[in-house]
Formats: structure tokens, C-alpha cells, sequence
């Protein structure tokens, strides 16, 4: 009953699918669609068990099929992306799709690895800071306040550090709101700005240009340009069609713009590896197996392997990076918490030594 209940719904209910969700449905159907034709295989999942958003799409799905409509067709449109769909659509042509369904699921599930790995890897060293600042300000709130009425009462002149400390306590308590709000608003603004198609450009172009990070992101982008361009290259699609369809799944404002001069370029005659000089910060590694695939006719396998190896090492300098960031958190708290009581303690000590000079 759930079965049928999902196929009577209208196509709009196809919902968006995450990411995740999506490189499932697009597995389970490279599997099925080997042993069977692509209306039973969808016919099968549709049968199957699952979240209500995942039936809703099999059932759109099926329901397209049904209809007449070929698979890429029959993809709603919210819940696959145009380069998913004419990755498809390539492979229905070229005789070829059960291979290209898998090539596909390997890519959007080599992506999602990629995005986890680094989730994963970031959220220790950010809950680090978070705490090392919520410990800081709390202390610099509570904790010298209450005793700075002691130290200021004794009427005995403070050490430059406590005096500090003190100052930047109070100006804490004073302004610390001021502070919260006016980052609150520059963040707000910088996800208003980056909604401007022009201003995300100069933002991310900006910060591919600063020294280390800038390399760590331009790697990340071009993990992803290559993986998915190899893909569409071995789906049959022609290259400036592929380039403009892997514009979309970009994050970086200032590659994807590169991309889209790259289509216009080579749609004009000009070879891939002429215009990758268009990439900004491109990696040697993906420029020199760009060049090679593409003068061999081996571009597809040479993409998936430049993108094999960037992901590796992008694996490894960040494990690297973190190794370094999580040590150098540590000793900036305890610095600063040691600076902290330190500036107590100074004045409490120079009370003892007078107390001791006078008895």
C-alpha cells in the first residue's frame, strides 16, 4: 500500500535530496540496472523500504518512467542536479548506462568522503578554540572582577600586567556586547554579500591568493573539477558541455568562473590544457595529467587519477596542519590563562612582602 499510496502523489512532492541520500539511490540503481532494465530496477526500489523523501523520489521516478520519459528525464529535477541528469542522458546514448550510473555513484560518494573527512577533521581544533575562548572571556568576566575590588582597596600600586588585565576586563564588561553584536553583523553581512555572484567571486578569489590556505583550497576545488569533469569526459558528453555542467557543482566562485570561460574557449577551438591556465592556483599535478590525458586520448582515467592523488595528499597535509593547530591552541590557553593568574597573583605577593617588611 505505501508502494502504490507514493506512486498516486503529484511530481512536484519530489522533494531535494542531500547528497548522501542521493549517491544511495544513484548505487542502488547502477546495481540493479546490470541485471534488469531501468523501469524494474525503479520499480524494484520504489518496493523497498525506506525514508518517506527517498519514496517520494523513486516514486516521481517511476512514475516518469511509466510515462514514456527516458531515465534522465524521469530524475526530478529538485532532487538531481542538471549535471547528474546529463551525466545520465550520456550514458542512455552511449548504450552504456549501468557503467556510467556506477562511475557516477563513485564520484558523488568519493565527494561526500571528502567533505567528512575534513568535517571531521576540523571539528576538534574548532570545539579546542571555542572552549579556549569561552574560558578566557569567562575568567576575564567573573573571575578578575571579583578580585580586582580586593587588589584596588589595598591602595598599593598594581604591576603593569594586573593593571592590564584589569582594563581589558573592564572594557569586556562594558563593551563585550557591543563586541558579540558587531560580529554578529559582519557575519550576517558576509552571507548577504556572498549571495552577489560577483562579489563570491572576489571573496574566494581573495582567498586563494593568501599564502597556506590558499593552496589547501584551490587543491580542494580542483579534487572536485577533476573528478566530476572525468566523469562527464567518460560519460560521452562533448568537453564544453561538460565544463559548463560541472560549473554548478563548484564552491569556489573564482574556479567556477574560470570554468565557464574555459566552455566558451574550447566551444571556440581551443584545447583543455590551453585554457587551464584560467584556473587560478591550479595544481601542477592536475595541469601536467590534464595535458597527458588529453594528447594521449586517456582524459577521463588520467582526471580520476590526478583526483585520486590530490585527495591523498589533501589528506595528508591537513592531517599534518592539525597536528600542528591542535598543540599550538593548547599552549595559546594556557598562556593566556596563565597570564591571567599571574596578573592576581603579582599584587598578592607584593601585599605579602610588605606585610613581612613591616612586621
Amino acid at each position: 500500500m505505501n508502494a502504490l499510496n507514493d506512486l498516486r502523489r503529484p511530481l512536484a512532492a519530489a522533494p531535494a535530496l542531500r547528497p548522501k541520500a542521493r549517491a544511495l539511490f544513484i548505487r542502488k540503481l547502477a546495481t540493479l540496472t546490470a541485471v534488469m532494465p531501468v523501469s524494474e530496477a525503479v520499480a524494484t526500489l520504489v518496493r523497498q523500504p525506506g525514508r518517506p523523501a527517498m519514496r517520494a523520489v523513486m516514486a516521481a521516478t517511476h512514475r516518469g518512467l511509466q510515462s514514456g520519459a527516458a531515465l534522465s528525464a524521469a530524475l526530478p529535477a529538485a532532487s538531481f542536479p542538471a549535471d547528474i541528469r546529463a551525466t545520465v542522458a550520456a550514458g542512455e546514448n552511449a548504450g552504456r548506462l549501468p557503467l556510467l550510473l556506477t562511475r557516477l555513484a563513485e564520484t558523488l560518494e568519493a565527494d561526500i568522503a571528502l567533505r567528512g573527512k575534513l568535517l571531521a577533521a576540523l571539528a576538534y581544533p574548532a570545539l579546542l578554540l571555542l572552549v579556549a575562548v569561552a574560558v578566557v572571556v569567562a575568567m576575564l568576566w567573573f573571575v578578575v572582577p571579583a578580585i580586582a575590588e580586593q587588589l584596588t582597596a589595598s591602595g598599593a600600586t598594581l604591576p603593569a600586567i594586573t593593571r592590564a588585565v584589569l582594563a581589558l576586563s573592564d572594557f569586556i564588561r562594558a563593551w563585550g556586547w557591543v563586541l558579540a553584536l558587531m560580529l554578529l553583523l559582519g557575519m550576517l553581512g558576509l552571507l548577504l554579500v556572498a549571495r552577489s555572484d560577483a562579489a563570491r567571486r572576489r571573496r574566494d578569489a581573495l582567498l586563494l591568493r593568501l599564502p597556506l590556505l590558499g593552496g589547501w583550497l584551490a587543491e580542494l576545488e580542483a579534487v572536485r573539477w577533476a573528478r566530476m569533469l572525468g566523469t562527464m569526459v567518460a560519460a560521452g558528453l562533448p568537453l564544453a558541455e561538460a565544463l559548463l555542467l560541472i560549473v554548478p557543482t563548484l564552491k569556489n566562485g573564482a574556479w567556477a568562473e574560470a570554468t565557464r570561460q574555459m566552455a566558451a574557449r574550447v566551444r571556440g577551438g581551443a584545447s583543455l590544457s590551453a585554457t587551464l591556465v584560467l584556473l587560478p592556483r591550479a595544481p601542477d599535478l592536475l595541469v601536467a595529467l590534464t595535458q597527458s590525458g588529453e594528447a594521449a586520448g586517456r582524459l577521463a582515467p588520467l582526471l580520476d587519477s590526478a583526483a585520486t592523488t590530490l585527495d591523498r595528499e589533501i589528506g595528508d597535509r591537513t592531517r599534518t596542519l592539525l597536528a600542528l593547530i591542535e598543540p599550538a591552541v593548547i599552549v595559546l590557553l594556557g598562556g593566556a590563562v596563565g597570564l591571567i593568574i599571574l596578573s592576581v597573583l603579582l599584587p598578592i605577593l607584593q601585599l605579602n612582602q610588605l606585610a613581612g617588611a613591616r612586621l
